[in-house]
């Protein structure tokens, strides 16, 4: 003989639950005892809002069903005060009541009600509210812990990138600072196998830094840490600021074309010049003769042009920190979310036996909040 299983009893509330039914209504609590208790659920009940607040002060609740229409401290003003206390912030309230009008629902949900049950109950429905608000409850109560957790690692990776930042300028400085007192030979002559040395070490130390500082920058940038000051500057003085000490290779030309003075740009000048320069060293590394242009935009902003007819690969693949593990540097991935925290777009278009030509347009003024970084398109 087969047995319907289907029809077979389960308890809904499945997991241990201590739960405060306040109503004045003693036969109704009656019933929940009996219709909402399983193995695992606990139902204390309250005559009216006064003594529910005593219970909650007194001992933990997992989730309270209450009633609208009491004595004393109804349900409303009972809510007004749970809410109002930081201990019951995230303590999950069903409301019951004989009421169906609109005023009530809206009023229930704007004290911070998380549902709502209309009298007659059905009482199998309201143990699979119940289960849903408590499930509910628990997956936001971990999500919160999380971001509080997120936040709390966050923090403390911005202040280990800060004196990491600050910890390692002071010796690689300290041999930067060596090297030239033994190439300006200020304590005497020195061998020219040794100048040649100093020099070398210097210039080791010198992009060790630059690349341990593009690191940092980049981490800061990326995490938010960083805020833009935004000032606003000549154009001209953004494109002096990025090529102002540029070391352009043998063989390799720049041609910068110098945009009207007076155009001007809402934007933080140190990293956004240092972007810049970023873009002009990938373009440049590629040697061959490499063109910087800034003009106006009708609809208000500026586009940057950097074009070189020998840097795609140079700058095509240098749109991540992939870039830096394959040892491009991590420039062009740092130009990028300078340009996203600007409201801007960059474009790389590439072509074969073309070059790369890279297009930044940049709005008049930065945005107010950071959005998602943009995607670079390659074409």
């Amino acid at each position: 003989m087969s047995v319907n299983t289907s029809s077979k009893w389960t308890f809904v509330l499945d997991e241990a639950t201590r739960i405060l039914f306040v109503d004045d209504d003693l036969i109704l609590a009656e019933f929940a005892r009996v219709h909402l208790a399983s193995p695992s659920t606990t139902i204390e009940v309250a005559a009216d809002g006064a003594q529910a607040w005593e219970r909650l002060n007194a001992e933990p609740f997992d989730i309270v069903l209450l009633d609208i229409e009491m004595p004393t401290l109804d349900g409303f003003q009972l809510l007004q005060k749970v809410r109002a206390d930081a201990r019951f912030a995230h303590l999950p309230v069903v409301m019951l009541t004989g009421r169906e009008d609109i005023a009530s629902i809206d009023r229930a949900f704007q004290l911070g009600a998380n549902s709502f049950v209309s009298k007659p109950i059905n009482w199998r429905q309201l143990s699979y509210s119940i289960r849903y608000v408590l499930r509910a409850t628990r997956m936001e109560r971990d999500l919160l812990r999380e971001r509080k957790r997120s936040e709390e690692l966050l923090e403390l990776t911005n202040n280990l990138l800060s004196l990491i930042r600050l910890e390692a300028r002071t010796p690689l400085s300290a041999i930067i600072g060596f090297c030239d007192c033994i190439s300006q030979q200020i304590d005497g002559p020195v061998g020219e196998s040794y100048l040649k040395y100093a020099e070398q070490i210097g210039a080791a130390a010198r992009q060790m830094q630059g690349n341990f500082m593009d690191l940092i920058q980049y981490a800061q940038l990326s995490s938010g840490a960083a805020i833009l000051a935004k000032d606003e500057y000549p154009v001209v003085k953004l494109i002096d600021a990025a090529v102002a000490g540029l070391t352009i290779p043998a063989e390799t030309s720049l041609e910068v074309t110098r945009p009207d003075p007076s155009l001007y740009l809402q934007c933080d000048l140190m990293w956004l010049s240092r972007a810049i320069r970023h873009l002009l060293e990938a373009a440049l590394a590629a040697g061959g003769h490499v063109e910087l242009s800034m003009t106006s935009l009708a609809e208000g902003g500026v586009k940057l042009t950097i074009s070189s007819p020998a840097a795609s690969l140079a700058v095509a693949r240098a749109t991540s920190l992939e870039s830096f593990r394959s040892g491009m540097g991590v420039g062009v991935a740092f130009a990028r979310c300078v340009v996203d925290l600007h409201g801007g777009v960059m474009k790389v278009s590439n072509a074969e036996h073309k070059g790369s030509i890279i297009e930044i347009v940049i709005p008049s003024r930065p945005p107010e909040t950071r959005s998602a970084p943009p995607s670079i398109e390659a074409a």
